[in-house]
């Protein structure tokens, strides 16, 4: 089988917009998604100079659906285009014994933070990560949050300030787990989390198993606080986390307030909420501060804002 492979050149802001395109109009049979992104733009021994994000797509060439496929996605990127700025699309042909590693070739070791390093998953046996580094493996290929976007970066730099040994950590809306690895890493003795997407839990599960974690992460399907076992185990305490992590885009930030999200946190505790556009940062305060919440510290990078709260 012959592929048609579309690819745009993004910056780190807008490649996981786009991966989070090719997942819903192109997801794989096995149900993961059907984006993966390239980096390159690193010298010969991988320091990041000047990197260079492209996200791709495969359709199979022969399929009855993949022409109308292929309009719904030049549609939608036309219509990301407006937002933030993206390369040209580009489209080829490429045979099937070549397209799975194509893009594999390109992709780095990317340094975040003062410890984190995210490794492919394939370069695991290449990689050898300075002492005190904190390794996070993963598969980006599934696309639920790669480390590229700037809020997760700086989810992960709060994180280093915040998250302590032996506190329990729940992580809202866990995409790749990328958050809840890094958790563990920090030393944290119970990691939760939760997301409304199964592929995002599948994508959760199968990174916490390429790193081995020495604490298993315990993540299930739900939208927010419900009356799930979760929630609201039977016969337990009701649960309380010392860290609530929460890198979603305002709008669900809000909605997640509304329904008491931040009720679980323990006393004592840290939410760190990241995904905020900086003209809606006032918007976000205003919320928290509605449910008793109180920023103390806050991060920026570029258009993009972390948030650093504890109850009152």
């Amino acid at each position: 089988m012959d592929w048609i492979v579309i690819s745009v050149r993004a910056d780190g802001e807008a490649a996981e917009a786009v991966s989070e395109l090719f997942n819903r109009l192109n997801s794989r049979p096995d149900g993961q998604g059907g984006a993966v992104t390239e980096v390159s733009g690193f010298d010969p021994v991988g320091e990041d100079h000047h990197p260079v994000v492209t996200v791709c797509t495969y359709l199979p060439a022969d399929a009855t659906d993949t022409p109308e496929r292929q309009r719904q996605i030049e549609e939608g990127l036309w219509y990301l285009g407006r937002i933030h700025p993206l390369g040209e699309p580009r489209m080829r042909r490429l045979a099937e014994e070549d397209w799975a590693n194509t893009w594999k070739a390109s992709y780095r070791p990317l340094r975040i933070g003062r410890r984190f390093l995210v490794i492919p998953a394939w370069q695991v046996e290449e990689i050898r990560p300075d002492p005190g580094d904190l390794a996070i493996v993963l598969d980006p290929g599934m696309a639920f949050g790669t480390g590229l976007h700037p809020s997760t970066q700086l989810c992960l730099m709060a994180m280093e300030a915040i998250v302590q040994p032996g506190q329990r950590v729940l992580d809202a809306g866990c995409g790749s787990g990328i958050l809840s690895i890094s958790a563990v890493r920090l030393g944290a003795a119970a990691v939760d989390a939760f997301d409304s997407d199964p592929i995002a839990l599948r994508a959760t599960e199968e990174n916490a198993a390429l790193n081995a974690l020495p604490v298993a992460i315990r993540a299930v399907v739900s939208a927010g606080p419900d009356a799930g076992d979760f929630w609201t185990p039977p016969a337990r305490p009701r649960p309380a986390w010392d860290v609530i992590l929460v890198n979603i885009l305002p709008h669900v930030i809000l909605a997640l307030l509304e329904t008491g999200l931040h009720t679980y946190l323990a006393p004592g505790g840290r939410m760190i909420f990241a995904g905020i556009i900086e003209e809606r940062e006032p918007e976000v305060r205003a919320a928290l501060a509605e449910h008793g919440l109180t920023v103390v510290d806050r991060l920026g990078q570029g258009d993009w804002v972390a948030l650093v709260a504890s109850a009152r």
